[in-house]
């Protein structure tokens, strides 16, 4: 009788073992459940659009506090996740230093600068799209150590949306326009098996643009389907897998994703050479209408919700807090500004610290963490 039970076993061991790996099921809590490498597919799934803004502003002296590039690529790769986790939109670097070294190969930029912002943008950069849009340099000599941040518009060519990050291709790289293709046009490398034909414009070649795929192009509609394919079978990561990719598309602001279908996509790196010039040269119309700058001198969060915004920012101070930064001739503002001022709260996110110091980048964690549940 022995034997037979565990020949049944060794029967029904072979049986789990050709199954395929995506029907597999675990063991004890959750039997039952598909638990091979969980994914957050609801990223990638249509939801209400959504037309609000997270910014973020960081000091480029952060990077001059790690002692060798390759702790100092790993905290870029640390900031990066946790922007691309929490959604942030926005990643204003600016200069807190006058005394810094400045980059020779960067206009008006540190190197500790140059270097974070070109980590950021390699890493929020689709991957099929990097060998084409960033040249090599000193700065990326490290990247291989930084984990992916997997954000919705990293997708891989079996997964379908309606969008699609892209470059344009030069005339030496590109076919020849369609037969029937319609007034000017471009060909651009959307990570396919094939380019697509974006019509409308005449783009100049390695330029990033986002592709809205025509509904024609296939005989159905993405956007209706929430990125589903025809019969609305679901792919790996929550895209579709059977049915040919859109091949004509037109060009729409990086926006259009998450203002018509609620999908994050990605974020946007400025370059502020000065703590004022972060306010002053905000991209949104009306500026930041909501902003909460984090200091340990800051009153406790203490929050219950937030108050309704359009563009919200989230600030950061160098080593010293943000009476160091407006204190540095660089700064724009004049000596003695009260740092809260800057502000409409003025907080502590972490008022029971039991460590002398939160770096940034846990200070960054904590925020977010903190905020996330209040966020519309």
């Amino acid at each position: 009788d022995g034997d037979d039970k565990q020949e049944k076993k060794r029967q029904k061991q072979l049986k789990e073992d050709a199954r395929p790996s995506s029907q597999k099921t675990s063991v004890g809590r959750g039997q039952g459940e598909n638990t091979q490498k969980p994914s957050a597919t609801q990223m990638l799934r249509a939801k209400g659009g959504r037309s609000t803004t997270i910014s973020v502003m960081l000091p480029a002296s952060i990077i001059d506090n790690c002692q060798s590039f390759e702790l100092k690529a790993v905290l870029v790769g640390q900031i990066a996740r946790a922007l691309t986790i929490y959604g942030v939109n926005e990643v204003v670097l600016f200069e807190d230093r006058f005394d810094t070294a400045w980059s020779d190969d960067a206009d008006n930029a540190s190197r500790s600068m140059a270097f974070f912002a070109r980590n950021l943008q390699y890493l929020e950069t689709p991957q099929y799209l990097r060998r084409q849009l960033l040249p090599v340099h000193k700065d990326l000599r490290h990247v291989g150590l930084l984990s992916p941040l997997d954000a919705p518009h990293h997708l891989r060519k079996y997964e379908r949306l309606p969008y699609r990050d892209g470059a344009v291709l030069g005339k030496d790289k590109a076919p020849a326009p369609p037969e029937d293709a319609e007034g000017p046009g471009v060909w651009v490398n959307c990570g396919l098996d094939e380019p697509v034909w974006v019509s409308g414009q005449e783009i100049p070649s390695d330029v990033r643009v986002t592709v809205r795929f025509e509904e024609d192009s296939t005989g159905d509609s993405a956007a209706s389907s929430g990125g589903g394919g025809r019969g609305g079978g679901k792919g790996r990561g929550g895209g579709s897998k059977g049915g040919p990719q859109p091949s004509r598309g037109v060009a729409v602001s990086p926006r259009e994703p998450t203002t018509r279908m609620g999908i994050y996509w990605g974020f946007q790196t400025r370059i502020a050479t000065t703590l004022k010039a972060v306010f002053e040269e905000c991209p949104y119309e009306g500026g930041y209408d909501l902003s909460i700058g984090t200091s340990e001198r800051g009153e406790s969060l203490g929050l219950s919700g937030l108050p309704r915004f359009k563009h919200l920012m989230i600030g950061f101070g160098g080593l010293g807090g943000f009476e160091e930064v407006i204190a540095d001739k660089l700064s724009g503002y004049a000596p003695g500004t009260n740092a809260s001022k800057l502000f409409s709260r003025y907080v502590n996110v972490c008022p029971r610290q039991t460590s002398r110091t939160i770096r940034t980048e846990e200070a960054l964690l904590i925020t977010l963490a903190a905020l996330d549940p209040l966020l519309p």
